[in-house]
């Protein structure tokens, strides 16, 4: 579970050097993760499934894009998380996608259902 200890000491330091809540710098440099299946699930065209991942861990300030080309022959992932969201500059892992269908089939474990593109912040 996150906690809340020390946050509310570094928003009014941010808040005094007139720094503001939310400021993101970008590295352009990033990485491609492949979101790789952990269990088999049986999909059907046009329905939306959660599907268990391999973790990905993912670091405070690092901002996430899906790719858009698709890398299953039965769908594409929509997005990715975890069970308990937590906030952006803290430490995340990825858990699970959310996959759209557009044929009938099963999903393998170990399949790779699309890949995750992550931008360094701070």
């Amino acid at each position: 579970m996150f906690k809340v200890s020390g946050r509310i000491e570094k928003i009014e330091e941010a808040l005094k050097e007139k720094k503001y809540p939310g400021k993101i710098i970008i590295d352009v440099q990033g990485k491609k993760e492949p979101i790789i299946a952990s269990e088999a699930v049986e999909v059907k065209a046009g329905e939306i499934k959660k599907v268990a991942v391999n973790k990905i861990e993912i670091h405070p300030n690092n901002i996430l894009f899906i790719s858009a080309y698709a890398k299953h022959q039965l769908g594409h992932t929509l997005s990715v998380g975890e069970e308990i969201p937590m906030p952006f500059d803290s430490k995340r892992i990825v858990e699970h996608a959310i996959f759209i269908a557009i044929k009938d089939g099963i999903v393998k474990k170990g399949d790779i259902i699309g890949n995750l593109i992550i931008l360094h912040g701070e």
